[in-house]
């Protein structure tokens, strides 16, 4: 009876490093914030990090010049993102050896559907060919597997952000949990 308790204790232990067991967390969400850089000024290149609902956190990079089968990411609705949208944007990211507390995850996670009801501020013209800079988050539709894209940040040629005191918060954590640069 005492090896079925432990093996039972093991087992439940070990279910909560997965994604689904971070307190207050959608079971099927995968992907939760992230930071990149995205030029096509001198031939496409897109390069960030980010971190899924487990802590994680991978980081990216692609170039891609005039011959190059590099293509570039553009989905039709940030909005309106599937697991298999966001896979290809994360294509060959590799874990980077860090963690983000869980703790953190839970703590941060309802201030992602706050930031999504703030409309972001009007995007200002501030430089050309710099690309763009941009920090998100994504809120999770768990019946529909649809993610939306909550913009917390986007500096370089356009340069907008999201008013919200959650957002802010947000925009911290990021910082603090993955650095400034994608």
């Amino acid at each position: 009876m005492k090896r079925i308790s432990l093996v039972v204790t093991i087992a439940l232990l070990v279910g909560c490093e997965t994604p689904a067991s971070v307190p207050g967390t959608p079971t099927s969400q995968t992907w939760l914030c992230g930071r990149e850089y995205v030029n096509h000024a001198w031939g496409y290149q897109r390069r960030g990090v980010v971190f899924d609902v487990s802590g994680t956190v991978l980081k990216y990079e692609l170039r891609g010049g005039g011959n190059s089968s590099t293509r570039p990411w553009s989905p039709n609705d940030m909005s309106r993102l599937t697991e298999a949208d966001l896979k290809q944007r994360y294509a060959g990211a590799m874990a980077s050896g860090q963690k983000i507390p869980a703790a953190d995850i839970t703590e941060h996670l309802p201030l992602v559907e706050t930031a999504s009801q703030a409309t972001p501020s009007k995007p200002q013209m501030t430089a050309a060919d710099m690309g763009q800079h941009l920090t998100y988050c994504y809120t999770y539709d768990e019946k529909a597997k649809i993610y939306s894209q909550v913009m917390i940040d986007n500096r370089g040629d356009w340069t907008s952000t999201n008013p919200s005191a959650a957002a802010r918060k947000l925009a911290q954590w990021i910082e603090r949990a993955i650095g400034t640069e994608p």
